[in-house]
Order: C-alpha cells, then sequence, then structure tokens
C-alpha cells in the first residue's frame, strides 16, 4: 500500500514567503492585496473581496529589492474567508490562490531566482 504524499511534496513548484503588495482585478485596475506566497507557476495572497474562482486576473508586482513591475495574468483557483479569529481583528478577508497563465520569459527567470533565495513556504 502506498502513502499519501505529503503536500508540500506535491506541489509542482517551490513557493516563497512573501509579504509584499500586489494589485489584481479582473479589469487590470488597481484591487490592493497581500502576497502569502509565490512560485514560477502562482501565488496565494489575502485581498479584502472575494473573487469567483475561474475569474481571470491581471496582476502586477515588484519583487522585493528590484525597481521592474512585472505584469502577469492568471485565474482563480481558490477563494477561501480567513478564518473567524483572523476576521474578528478587522474586516473579513479572503485567501486567495491564483495560477499564473501567462508572463514574459524575464518574469519567470525573476521569479525563478527570487524563490530561490527567498524563506521556503510550506
Amino acid at each position: 500500500m502506498t502513502s499519501p504524499t505529503p503536500q508540500s511534496e506535491r506541489r509542482r513548484a517551490a513557493r516563497a514567503l512573501g509579504s509584499f503588495p500586489i494589485r489584481l482585478s479582473p479589469e487590470a485596475k488597481d484591487a490592493p492585496a497581500i502576497l502569502r506566497d509565490i512560485s514560477e507557476i502562482g501565488l496565494a495572497c489575502v485581498a479584502p473581496k472575494p473573487m469567483e474562482e475561474m475569474t481571470l486576473v491581471a496582476l502586477d508586482f515588484s519583487l522585493p529589492g528590484a525597481s521592474e513591475v512585472h505584469q502577469v495574468r492568471g485565474a482563480v483557483v481558490r477563494c477561501e474567508p480567513l478564518s473567524k479569529a483572523e476576521r474578528a481583528k478587522g474586516e473579513a478577508k479572503w485567501d486567495i490562490a491564483i495560477y499564473f497563465t501567462e508572463m514574459k520569459p524575464t518574469t519567470k527567470a525573476a521569479l525563478k531566482y527570487y524563490v530561490g533565495k527567498a524563506k521556503p513556504a510550506r
């Protein structure tokens, strides 16, 4: 019998912790969110409003220590309310996961470098 693989080993790409601001929205307008973690294929963030799964979004962000603004497109693959304890601290917030669908090769290289040097997410 095969034992289940831990989730961290099932991921297709390594993730790095992050807490810098990003902008996301279906129409590429400013919608603030705070990054939780990022990889070469997607990210997780905390946003003030929910987004429906499979919504296509535009994202803008600058990696820490760099001035270049990266513009990426992705699809929402998860949107869940934060825990009651987190919501009790202030306004309701949402945990959103996004899978990247379009990005420039320079952005992919920058993400690969960042993820390789940053603190790994668990």
